[in-house]
């Protein structure tokens, strides 16, 4: 395998001398988890494993079932599932490829094809994965980018709504940052972006917070289950640990220019006949308000 980390495959396998040979075939080059029944397959899936190899025929149904409700998961529809069978039946065959099978492999074992075939798509996955993590990354400071918030707001704004919880919006400018560019020149500017990223990070630090870079000098804070209250509280605490931030930037000897942002929150309990367009509007209100006094680390409203 060309990854340090050793692959986790998930062996969905009843009978001892096929899990034998899965172990001495695979078993020095990956991590295998081994469930002898659809019912335990269940249990040991995690979206952390890299692929499954799954018998057609076990003591609790049959594999094809559990591969349509893995196809049928977001969370496991890139997860390579590999058929294994004694039966080279044509309808068997046909079946899992039809239903989501990236690939078929008969019993008994031949090592250097499953090896190979096991190898082949776990780099798939793997290098699938770290191109879709970083579409949802902002190159330039590491947090997300707009891409990410917007599919996190969609999936905050329903649970909010499922479980009546209040869902809370910052929406965070840099004052006068065009300014900073013209006067320190671009890549000071980028320091002081990666700074904000950095600070907004720790002020938005609860677990489940989500902070992202909308683009330029917009960032944003969605804060699941916090009041306006609480919202406005950590946008004020962002103030603060800007202050930090550029000290620590002083006492190192790194140059970057001050600076202070401005900031617009709201907060609302999701209801049917709304969409996640109010938070944002609202907010993007209170930020421009913010923007009009002056800015200077302005948070609003004022709570």
């Amino acid at each position: 395998m060309s990854h340090k980390k050793q692959p986790v495959v998930l062996v969905v396998e009843d009978n001892p001398t096929g899990i034998a040979s899965l172990v001495g075939i695979l078993g020095a080059a990956c991590e295998l988890v081994v469930a002898k029944s659809l019912a335990e397959a269940k249990r040991c899936l995690s979206p952390d494993m890299d692929a499954v190899l799954l018998d057609l025929y076990l003591p609790d149904g049959k594999g094809i079932e559990f591969l349509k409700r893995l196809k049928s998961a977001p969370a496991y529809r890139e997860l390579p599932v590999i058929c294994i069978s004694a039966s080279d039946q044509s309808s068997d065959i046909e079946e899992a490829f039809r239903e989501g099978a990236i690939d078929y492999v008969l019993k008994p074992f031949n090592k250097i094809i499953l090896s190979a075939k096991v190898s082949t798509f776990v780099d798939f996955k793997r290098k699938t994965d770290l191109l879709a993590a970083q579409a949802l990354r902002d190159t330039l400071t590491g947090i997300g980018n707009r891409r990410m918030f917007e599919q996190q707001l969609d999936l905050e704004w329903r649970r909010a709504l499922r479980h009546e919880l209040s869902l809370g919006l910052a929406l965070v400018d840099m004052d006068q940052f065009k300014n900073i560019n013209d006067q320190f020149g671009h890549a000071q500017g980028d320091v002081c972006l990666q700074l904000l990223a950095t600070s907004m990070e720790k002020a938005f630090g609860r677990a489940g917070d989500v902070v992202a870079r909308l683009g330029g000098d917009e960032f944003v804070a969605m804060l699941p289950g916090a009041s306006l209250a609480n919202t406005v509280r950590a946008a004020k605490r962002l103030a603060q640990v800007l202050d930090a931030e550029h000290a620590k930037c002083r006492r190192s000897g790194q140059a970057c220019p001050n600076f202070s942002v401005s900031v617009g929150c709201y907060a609302v309990v999701p209801h049917k006949e709304t969409n996640s367009s109010e938070l944002k509007e609202a907010a993007d209100r209170y930020l421009y308000e913010a923007k009009r006094e002056g800015g200077r680390s302005c948070v609003r409203p004022a709570i």
